[in-house]
């Protein structure tokens, strides 16, 4: 299946409302267009198929967010508050011994909660990428016999589940049709738990990177009433929906919307505000966000940026901060040329870069940024530095 215009929920026409530029990464996009569906209040990007998609995420270990809160330990604050929400959904269903699929479990941080709360029940968790070997050692370490970390035939046979959880998995399905196959794994009277980001709430919890919600991994970015419409055309019914957050690597919290489904339970139509208006609200806070930033600029003549990534490509146009930028020198540890526009770099390795030029820094990478600093302020104590 690969994207265009058309609603992948209806099919109806759309309203273009931003288009972003990336870097080559294997066969993912590299021109990201979010579109808006009035009939569904749904939100999406117009690219990509997805078998790019699943070659990228076999690939890649996913989970990061996890980790980087976690403090590397084998519990994850994230998923500490998870479970608390998803207990309160479920009120007394592991009153009884249960068996739960988590399908796109990651590093299987929900399911380490889970597992250990309820020794009496029976986890399984799916993961296609190489995050699923960190869920295996964890899940050794806690001494964990009731939580198994499955591959896709060993879920079929393992079914039918009570419980399947997809806990930020929807927002990265660009062929809805897994819908179907989760289906098929649980029982007549199970249950489905959705989890998403809660697109409804992006301008009230600020991201330090520019148009950080927009991005050509997040493809969907739900209301309730477009993540019900979907899932009911695959056969699940709402019981219920909440709205949360839990701590980021940023410092700040992430608002997250949890969705409880009922296999064949009764449509329930709702309705959610509108979209459109909230994402143009979004994009216009970060635009002044990003002229703020920008003044800060203004008494310089070139400069160096550290960081050719997503971010990079962002704040670089959109009137990103660094989109009125023209005298750069892009670092990067990964020798390559990057082209944005008209614009054409050829990257430099960090400590050659700051060797040969004395100019302030921006720092565009999202994670790790502590150790840049730290390397910069090796490098070079005096060195200004912004971080976007």
């Amino acid at each position: 299946m690969t994207r265009n215009d058309g609603c992948p929920l209806c099919r109806m026409e759309t309203e273009f409302i931003l288009q972003l530029q990336f870097s080559s990464k294997m066969r993912l996009p590299t021109v990201a267009e979010i579109r808006y569906c009035p009939a569904d209040n749904f939100l999406f990007v117009a690219a990509g198929s997805q078998n790019d998609y699943d070659e990228y995420y076999t690939s890649v270990a996913n989970d990061s967010y996890h980790k980087e809160v976690s403090g590397g330990t084998a519990r994850s604050v994230i998923s500490e508050v998870q479970q608390i929400h998803v207990l309160k959904v479920l009120r007394g269903f592991f009153d009884q011994p249960r068996k739960v699929l988590d399908f796109g479990c990651g590093e299987a941080s929900l399911l380490l909660e889970l597992a250990s709360q309820f020794p009496s029940s029976s986890f399984v968790g799916f993961e296609p990428s190489p995050a699923r070997e960190v869920g295996k050692v964890r899940a050794t370490a806690l001494g964990l016999d009731n939580l198994q970390i499955a591959d896709f035939q060993q879920c079929v046979d393992l079914g039918p589940f009570d419980l399947i959880i997809v806990s930020h998995v929807a927002e990265h399905l660009l062929d809805f049709d897994l819908l179907d196959t989760l289906r098929g794994f649980l029982r007549k009277d199970g249950l489905l738990y959705a989890e998403v980001p809660n697109a409804l709430q992006y301008p009230s919890f600020e991201r330090r990177e520019f148009l950080y919600y927009f991005d050509r991994l997040h493809v969907n970015h739900f209301t309730p009433q477009a993540l019900a419409r979907l899932v009911a055309q695959h056969g699940f019914g709402l019981v219920e929906h909440f709205e949360f957050s839990f701590p980021y690597r940023d410092g700040g919290n992430y608002p997250a919307l949890g969705m409880l489904f009922g296999n064949g339970k009764p449509v329930a139509e709702i309705l959610s505000p509108d979209i459109a208006s909230i994402a143009k609200r979004y994009i216009a806070q970060e635009k002044q966000k990003a002229a703020e930033q920008a003044q800060r600029f203004g008494e310089f003549d070139n400069f160096l940026v550290w960081g050719a990534g997503d971010n990079f490509f962002r704040s670089s146009e959109n009137d990103g901060p660094i989109s009125t930028l023209r005298n750069l020198v892009l670092l990067d540890r990964s020798p390559r040329e990057v082209e944005i526009g008209d614009r054409r770099y050829n990257t430099v390795d960090p400590a050659m870069g700051i060797q040969q030029h004395s100019w302030p820094i921006i720092v565009t990478v999202s994670a790790g940024r502590k150790s840049i600093g730290d390397e910069i302020r090796r490098l070079d104590p005096g060195r200004q530095v912004f971080y976007i």
